[in-house]
């Protein structure tokens, strides 16, 4: 499906803007990836543009993953938007997080030995910003992803601090400035023995492919972008900060 006919179909959806979703577009488009897995949905905006790149591949499977069940408008809502229903699996899981989900799909794809059969050509991680959560889902995804796959990592940037969302208890201070994502990126892929290439993309966007064994290569992108988007950057900050407020609260 065409990228434009998406982006004019879902616009003003948060929380990814139009300059995003053409590079996770572009990404899977050229990758080739026929099977994608997105972990933290929120109001669908990125599934819809992961969902459009697999179908303008030849089609495939596109699963999303969330805990909440966010409002006007609703993921599903945005995948009609944008024509592709029954493009999408959407999770909802009722446990403390995705990891659990992760978990089972890990143990259902394993033999007695443990060796696990991949599934997935590409992960989109855009979800709890949280070490003690996506520090363990980066490492059950990886267990799922095929070889030469990528993962994608947003918000590099993200903290408690800035991000002004409900704090877990017992947070420690360092744990509220310190960038989660970032130190996930940095300290659990970078070195994992699975990945090998990896890029970082306007410090705010982090990817890594999975190739075992291959030298390792890291590079930095920094894409010359107008004030327009840098303030809608802002503006999805604070709306995700404010929508995932009220989300908890209406549980």
């Amino acid at each position: 499906m065409d990228f434009h006919r998406v982006a004019d179909a879902i616009d003003g959806v948060p929380f990814i803007d139009r300059w995003h979703g053409r590079a996770l577009y572009d990404h899977v488009r050229e990758a080739g990836a026929r099977d994608v897995l997105e972990l933290g949905t929120a109001h669908g905006a990125s599934v819809s543009y992961l969902a459009a790149a697999v179908a303008a591949n030849g089609g495939g499977t596109v699963t999303t993953v969330d805990r909440y069940h966010f409002q006007s408008p609703t993921p599903e809502e945005t995948v009609a938007r944008a024509g592709l229903e029954g493009a999408v699996t959407f999770v909802r899981v009722d446990h403390s997080s995705y990891t659990w989900w992760l978990k089972e799909q890990v143990q259902a794809r394993s033999d007695a030995a443990g060796n696990c059969e991949p599934a997935y050509d590409f992960v989109m991680l855009d979800g709890s910003h949280d070490w003690h959560i996506d520090g363990l889902a980066v490492l059950l995804a990886e267990r799922l992803m095929r070889p030469g796959a990528w993962m994608a990592l947003d918000d590099l940037d993200w903290s408690y601090e800035r991000s002004g969302v409900e704090r877990p208890p017992n947070l420690s201070a360092d744990e509220i400035v310190t960038p989660h994502v970032r130190e996930i990126f940095d300290v659990l892929l970078r070195p994992h023995p699975a990945f090998g290439e990896f890029r970082i993309e306007n410090e705010t966007w982090g990817w890594a492919r999975k190739v075992p064994g291959a030298a390792r290569t890291l590079t930095l992108e920094r894409t010359t972008v107008d004030r327009s988007i840098l303030a809608e950057r802002a503006l999805r900050a604070a709306r995700r900060a404010r929508r995932a407020v009220r989300e908890r609260a209406g549980r």
